[in-house]
């Protein structure tokens, strides 16, 4: 059984207090995960307009955001200034030492809830000057050019491949469910890149369901050790440093490690999956949306 951590970090206060968590944490269950980083600014704030969204309002008082994300982080863009995240020396420093750590890092946004809310609505030029922000402020951070990424939200498009491949991405995992495959670009043609989909239910998702909720939660540990001993092949699990990385939950996502390496689960990173496959005539599958289970939002997936 083989499972590869993906990181995602999503906020400033995520980059501040959920990194040094996360690490300190795998550094002594010695696992390496693949992190990555929202590089601009954090507008989580704006999200506030999702809770018109049939079934967010379960999703977010399942989770507990106040607890995980911080009355502070839930103000960003709106009642207080968005943090420039790349630009704070602090959370640079954070973002440093996941790579000095031995971890993997790649992007994962220029403003986290901007491309998850509007990239289907976005021009290619727009897009494009995203991406490219994205990636140098990236460089600025690393001294080297991303070669990984992963969209918020499984927010991607043809456009966004094409954008992503453009700047020099060669693996990303930006969609859920299945085996690795190869984007099909906004121009028709199949990308270089290799996709690597999240293939398990996050955090967030099991406890908007009814069997996880209130003191059920700790069935969330059995249900996803199950999942990763029935998968035929490699599993990705999409995490959090707000929520898995966060005063909140942490304590659970502990049990949930301890219980997969308990259970014999080797650990990979997104890197290393995506390098297994690169020799395979993996197919070229076009991007669609769907919805999941505990999921408010429609989450991109192969065709």
């Amino acid at each position: 059984m083989k499972l590869a951590l993906k990181v995602d970090v999503d906020t400033y206060q995520g980059t501040l207090e959920g990194i040094p968590r996360l690490l300190e944490l795998f550094a002594r269950e010695s696992v390496r995960a693949t992190f990555f980083f929202s590089l601009g600014p954090d507008n989580t704030g704006k999200a506030i307009k999702r809770v018109f969204r049939k079934g967010f309002v379960r999703k977010v008082l399942s989770a507990n955001p106040a607890a995980s994300y911080g009355l502070r982080t839930m103000l960003y863009g709106t009642l207080l200034p968005a943090p420039d995240i790349g630009g704070k020396p602090a959370a640079v420093a954070r973002m440093r030492e996941v790579k000095a750590a031995g971890h993997e890092v790649g992007i994962h946004a220029w403003d986290h809830v901007d491309w998850h809310d509007r990239l289907p609505r976005m021009s290619r030029d727009e897009v494009r000057q995203i991406v490219a922000r994205a990636h140098a402020r990236f460089a600025e951070v690393f001294g080297e050019r991303a070669v990984l990424s992963a969209a918020p939200g499984w927010t991607a498009t043809p456009l966004s491949v094409e954008a992503q491949e453009d700047e020099g991405v060669r693996v990303t995992s930006d969609t859920r469910g299945g085996e690795p495959f190869r984007p099909l670009r906004a121009d028709g043609t199949s990308s270089s890149v290799v996709e690597v989909p999240s293939t398990l239910p996050t955090l967030d998702e099991l406890l908007a369901l009814e069997e996880f909720a209130g003191a059920r939660r700790d069935g969330t540990v059995a249900r996803l050790a199950a999942e990763v001993g029935r998968a035929a092949g490699p599993s990705v699990h999409s995490i959090h440093t707000e929520i898995e990385g966060g005063r909140a939950l942490h304590a659970l996502f502990v049990r949930q490690l301890v219980a997969w390496k308990g259970a014999g689960v080797r650990f990979a990173t997104v890197g290393e999956l995506a390098a297994a496959c690169v020799s395979e005539a993996l197919p070229c599958k076009a991007l669609r949306f769907t919805t999941l289970p505990g999921r408010a939002t429609p989450v991109a997936t192969a065709a």
